[in-house]
């Protein structure tokens, strides 16, 4: 498989990971019709930003904006319910695992092969 097919596999499981996350948690919060709005949203500042680092090698920076943005912002939002709440650091803790193991850590293993990858594309062979 090229480089270039791993890159898009890769950006593509980021992508699902993003809509996936951004669009439960508003739906939780606000409803299933603003859930929508939020995953189409995350859908396409991830496109426009996917557009706008492949117009330079260097332009990772639009990659990290929109994964760095939509997976700090649940994961404050989260930390803050969770010390704001009257429960114990065990409760605290259980409760923030699923978000840690099923998103967060996800998303920074495949961002940090996504950008090795994408630097090794760059390189001259």
């Amino acid at each position: 498989m090229s480089l270039a097919s791993q890159r898009k596999l890769i950006l593509t499981a980021i992508i699902c990971l993003l809509l996936y996350q951004v669009g439960t948690w508003i739906t939780i919060l606000a409803g299933a019709v603003w859930g929508a709005g939020a995953a189409v949203i995350v859908a396409v500042v991830s496109y426009v930003c996917a557009r706008l680092a492949k117009r330079g090698a260097t332009s990772t920076i639009w990659f990290l904006i929109p994964t760095l943005l939509f997976t700090v912002i649940p994961l404050l939002a989260k930390a803050w319910s969770l010390l704001t709440s009257q429960t114990g650091i065990v409760d605290m803790l259980v409760d923030l695992v699923p978000l840690l193991v099923g998103f967060v850590i996800p998303v920074g293993l495949l961002s940090v092969v996504y950008l090795d990858l994408r630097k090794k594309s760059v390189l001259p062979e």
